[in-house]
């Protein structure tokens, strides 16, 4: 398969929304580029809008809630996988603001996508190298969006 055409975001969309590839293909790429990370991995997201998110918080953080984003690092050895990321759209729906849906869901996979390559904000120091690569990349996207037209 031609590398142009491969896709590096794996999704499963079980929400009532329509969301097309390209809003996190993107994103990944221009991750992978600025971190040097190998051009063959890729991410498996999970898009859902039914307690799926509270159930993993739960299970895995102890925390019987939903959220709006998690991130699972795979350490699989000789596969390409960096891990998966779990969005939940009626939380991104709820905390929008005033950007769209589409805007809010690159934002949380950004964020999810940094998480999996060991970007934190638990700590203030931690916090703050996360926030500054998320606003260099939001940046740069900005840049690419407009270039491309979308």
């Amino acid at each position: 398969m031609n590398i142009r055409n491969k896709k590096f975001v794996i999704i499963e969309n079980n929400s009532h929304k329509e969301i097309g590839n390209y809003i996190f293909e993107d994103i990944l790429k221009l991750i992978k580029e600025e971190e040097n990370l190998h051009p063959d991995c890729f991410v498996n997201l999970l898009i859902s809008d039914d307690d799926t998110i509270r159930k993993y918080n739960k299970k895995f953080l102890g925390r019987d809630e939903k959220t709006d984003v998690m991130s699972f690092t795979a350490n699989i050895p000789h596969i390409h996988l960096l891990g998966d990321i779990i969005i939940d759209t009626e939380v991104a729906d709820k905390q929008k603001e005033n950007r769209s849906l589409e805007e809010e869901l690159r934002i949380l996979f950004q964020h999810g996508v940094l998480h999996l390559l060991g970007y934190d904000h638990l700590a203030e120091s931690q916090k703050k190298i996360m926030k500054t690569q998320e606003n260099k990349y939001r940046k740069k996207l900005k840049e690419i969006n407009k270039l491309s037209g979308r």
